[in-house]
């Protein structure tokens, strides 16, 4: 069985890589990292093990082609999740890395500062104090704002990220750092997409 996966990159913000692999997928993320160009190595958003990976991967292809940036390459301007919402109705093992793959300190640490510079701002789309934000992988999680950039969660006043990551390793993550502006929501769509808009 092989493995189709969903990729992120933090140098790449908007866009995901949809490919496939025989290997584990840690192993094909170091290789697309170390032959490619990208300041950054690439995070696994959601990695799944089947059965007929090539015809999984181009269903997906074909299902996304137009937002495929372009047709010689395996990238799409889509929210990751909804990559993942297609992905998770095929029959198989969830794979995805519980940790950050990075070979070295040096590239942990870019990683971790590009997560941090993305600091959100509440009032530049339009939200005000007092609404209330769910959690992207499980609805029934929730947060208010409280002001241009914080939140309360669960009676704490905090950031979207440590907040995200409270969350994330709840659900057996071992992430240290995250983006919470890709993890929370404001009327069903993510406050990042609401930022690109």
């Amino acid at each position: 069985m092989a493995t189709v996966y969903i990729l992120t990159n933090q140098s790449m913000p908007g866009l995901i890589k949809i490919g496939i692999t025989e290997r584990k997928v840690e192993e094909r993320m170091r290789d697309l990292y170390s032959s490619s160009a990208v300041p950054l190595p690439f995070e696994c958003y959601f990695a799944l093990e089947v059965k007929d990976a090539k015809l999984v991967e181009k269903k997906i292809h074909h299902g996304f082609d137009d937002y495929r940036i372009n047709e010689n390459r395996e990238f799409f301007e889509i929210d990751p999740d909804k990559a993942k919402s297609i992905l998770s109705l095929v029959d198989g093992v969830e794979v995805t890395p519980k940790t950050d793959v990075v070979d070295n300190a040096t590239d942990q640490q870019a990683l971790d500062k590009q997560r941090n510079k993305q600091r959100f701002n509440f009032a530049s789309v339009g939200i005000s104090p007092g609404e209330i934000l769910e959690f992207k992988k499980d609805k029934t999680i929730t947060a208010k704002v409280l002001n241009d950039d914080k939140i309360e969660f669960e009676g704490n006043p905090m950031s979207l990220s440590p907040a995200a990551l409270i969350v994330i390793h709840r659900m057996g993550y071992e992430w240290t750092k995250i983006a919470g502006p890709q993890f929370w929501c404001y009327k069903g769509k993510t406050l990042y997409e609401l930022s690109s808009n």
